[in-house]
Order: structure tokens, then sequence, then C-alpha cells
């Protein structure tokens, strides 16, 4: 069987983990990130909230380094981030184990309308998680604590030709490896990649940028695969 070879596209923090488990796969991790995690500095009144909605341990991550209170409750999407979070000593830590709109349908269901909520988000949110909960009738406030910034992956010319297998887990991301494939068509072997998607909107992220633009790829003749949850866990059942 021919060992995977799998570029890790993810922004630094998570993508050491992910090289651990390809590894304990028998893969072979070449870590080039297509994104960087900028921290943002909003003032918030650590007094104004009862709980924090984190959709990602970078947004954990950032608001940590803002707001010190640790005695509130930690809504996160998943449970990677809820691990961080129990990690970082938050009072209360609750998982939806899912993804956004997983996490938004536990809050309405039982969270108390009474509580004041502070979503800690990206600067461009995937979703309207803020506005979806306040429809429901919460008390939430919006505050981006971070953003992702594209930059061009450093991967050396041998590595993009015995490349298998891409992590996409982003639409950002997405878009931001289509300007390397763009950039770089002629070292990529694109028909030996498998381009495995956290999910649909990484993948359309990335098909809309190989189809527009100069240097089309025709994205109708990659190989996808698409995570059937939103995790990472997922993602990598999907290498073979």
């Amino acid at each position: 069987m021919t060992q995977p070879v799998v570029w890790i596209t993810r922004t630094p923090d998570g993508a050491r983990s992910t090289a651990k488990a390809i590894q304990a796969l028998g893969g072979d991790a070449i870590l080039a990130p297509v994104l960087k995690v900028v921290p943002l500095k909003p003032i918030i009144d650590p007094h104004s909230f009862d709980a924090v909605i984190l959709t990602s341990r970078n947004g954990l991550a950032a608001f940590g380094a803002i707001v010190a209170r640790r005695s509130i409750t930690a809504w996160c999407v998943g449970e990677a981030t809820a691990e961080a979070a129990r990690a970082a000593r938050y009072q209360t830590v609750i998982s939806a184990d899912g993804d956004v709109d997983a996490l938004t349908k536990l809050i309405i269901e039982t969270a108390d309308q009474h509580t004041r909520l502070l979503y800690a988000a990206p600067r461009e949110p995937a979703g309207d998680l803020a506005g979806d909960l306040a429809k429901a009738g919460f008390l939430v406030r919006e505050a981006a604590v971070y953003e992702t910034r594209p930059v061009m992956p450093v991967l050396h010319p041998a590595d993009m030709a015995r490349l298998t297998y891409v992590l996409v887990h982003s639409a950002k991301a997405g878009r931001a490896v289509a300007a390397m494939l763009k950039a770089h068509r002629d070292r990529f072997v694109l028909d030996q990649l498998t381009f495995v998607c956290i999910s649909d909107s990484a993948w359309h992220g990335l098909e809309q940028a190989l189809n527009e633009g100069e240097k089309n790829i025709d994205a109708a003749r990659l190989i996808r695969r698409i995570s059937p949850f939103p995790d990472e866990a997922s993602m990598l059942k999907q290498i073979d």
C-alpha cells in the first residue's frame, strides 16, 4: 500500500496534533499552513456577560487573552474546543460536539434565556450565530476576537509532486489552497490529489477560487471527499 502524503493546511496551533494523528495512521504529514491567526483586541467588560460562546480553539485563546474571568459557562462548538476550555479552567464547559448550527440549536434548546451571552467570534464568521440566537429571544453580543489571514504556504517542490491528500478546514483555507495550486500548477500532480474537506462550504471555497480568474483549474476533475461530520477525526477517516 502506498503511504499517504498529506498536506496539512490548517493554522499552526492545530497542525501539530493533526500531523501526529496522520503519522499514527502510517502517513507522511507535510505542514504548510495557508492561514495565520491574528488576535484582535476589542474592549470587553468582563462582567457584562454570564457565558461565552466559542466556535474554535483560536477564539478561546484570543478571548482568554482579553478576559481573565473563568467563573462563567463556556458553550463550545466541539470537543476539541471544549477540552481546551476545561484545561483553561472555565467553570462550566458544554460541548455541542458538532458544528455552529448544532451549537446554536443546543443553546436555544437548553440555555436560560435570561443568560447574557457573549460570542467570541472570528472577524468573518461563517454564519450568523448571534443573529439566530437574538431571533430566538436571547441576550447576545458578538465581539470579534481574532481573524485569519491568508499566507503563501512554504512547500518544497519535491513535496508538491508527491502529495496525495490535502486537508481543507474552511472556505477561506480552500481559497488559499486554490491560489497555491494555480501559482504552481506545473509542480502538483493534480490527478493523484484527493481533497478532504471538513464541509461542503470548505469545498465550495476551493472550487470557486479554482474556477475564477486566470490559470483556471477545472475543479470538476478533482477528487474530493466531504467529511460526514465537521471534525478532524471524521476528516482523517477519509484518508486511505
